[in-house]
């Protein structure tokens, strides 16, 4: 059996304040359509789905209806634009409400199984707007494939010390420690691998500039595959 996971991050889902047009949701679509067309078994979405807590009820509204009409099961991971805050973008989005739909911070703290996939899925929210470790603590796997999200800014080794002004750091030995099958990465606008070689851990970057979303594949006999794949709107034009 493979699994098949579609990661994407960074949509951004906002009011058109600017009046050109941008709201987050055709990139939102587009991914969506996308993870239904490769019969995807689970969406991640890792981090800032939103971009800030001002969105209109309308807008979130818009939004959760694509989320609700997906036909499988989306991961949420609040990021630093979409923290976990009181006044809960995902609640008042509605998105709680959905049974195909989990939210780390919200209807799970940090690990989702989906055991139909013998899978589980670690995260740890943002819950705030101040800086925070972006990643969870390593634990023993609790199902056969085990995968991390996380959203943060990764810094390689020889740049730790020239940007200890960013928050959100990730550094090579944080993603070595998870010891996953995959860690789906969020908060860069561009696709891009990070940490050492032997490690999977990807950013899928926004679907407006990276216009893919990377494809994970979990199967017994091949081990773990990680590909990128064009949006399937724009396999259409």
């Amino acid at each position: 059996m493979t699994v098949v996971l579609v990661h994407s991050s960074d949509v951004h889902v906002e009011d058109d304040v600017t009046g050109l047009g941008h709201t987050g949701l055709p990139g939102l679509r587009a991914v969506i359509d996308t993870a239904r067309a490769l019969a995807a078994d689970a969406l991640l979405l890792a981090g800032d789905t939103f971009d800030n807590h001002r969105i209109s009820v309308a807008m979130l509204h818009a939004a959760a209806t694509l989320i609700g009409a997906a036909g499988l099961p989306v991961v949420l991971l609040p990021g630093n634009h979409d923290p976990v805050l009181p006044d809960c973008l995902f609640r008042r989005a509605g998105l709680t409400d959905m049974a195909h739909v989990r939210i780390f911070g919200v209807t799970h703290d940090d690990a989702i199984v989906l055991a139909e996939h013998e899978l589980e899925i670690l995260g740890r929210a943002h819950r705030g707007f101040g800086d925070m470790p972006p990643l969870p603590p390593p634990r023993p796997r609790a199902a056969r494939w085990q995968v991390v999200m996380a959203h943060g800014h990764y810094v390689p080794p020889d740049d730790w010390a020239a940007q200890s002004h960013r928050a959100w750091r990730i550094a090579d030995g944080d993603l070595a420690s998870m010891q996953a099958d995959y860690i789906a990465l969020g908060h860069w606008d561009r696709a891009a691998p990070a940490g050492a070689d032997d490690v999977l851990a990807f950013y899928s970057g926004s679907p407006d500039v990276a216009r893919t979303v990377n494809v994970v594949r979990l199967d017994e006999a091949l081990g773990v595959s990680v590909s990128r794949d064009v949006l399937w709107s724009d396999h259409q034009k």
